[in-house]
């Protein structure tokens, strides 16, 4: 796969990867720093987490995109940062 970009809204900038399997461990890395409900971590570790993302390049690779949403807090006060990875072409 080529260059990816890759970003978490108001917590990571984007910034381009050599491959999806670069940007993958830095993502997970930002998303299991914060307090994130364990059922929502789960689900973006299924897609993000150590020994994933085939999900995600089967995306990439069908349209170029894959995004989700973090929800960062609790269960009545949370603040939404959309995760997005793209294909880069320079």
């Amino acid at each position: 796969m080529s260059a990816v970009r890759a970003g978490i809204a108001g917590i990571m900038l984007p910034a381009v990867f050599p491959t999806l399997d670069h940007a993958l461990p830095v993502l997970w890395d930002h998303v299991r720093a914060r307090p994130v409900r364990e059922a929502h971590r789960d689900f973006i570790r299924v897609c993000i987490g150590p020994g994933r993302g085939d999900g995600v390049a089967r995306c990439l690779d069908r349209g170029g995109l894959w995004s989700t949403t973090l929800y960062v807090g609790s269960l009545t006060r949370w603040t939404a940062h959309p995760i997005t990875i793209t294909t880069h072409h320079p």
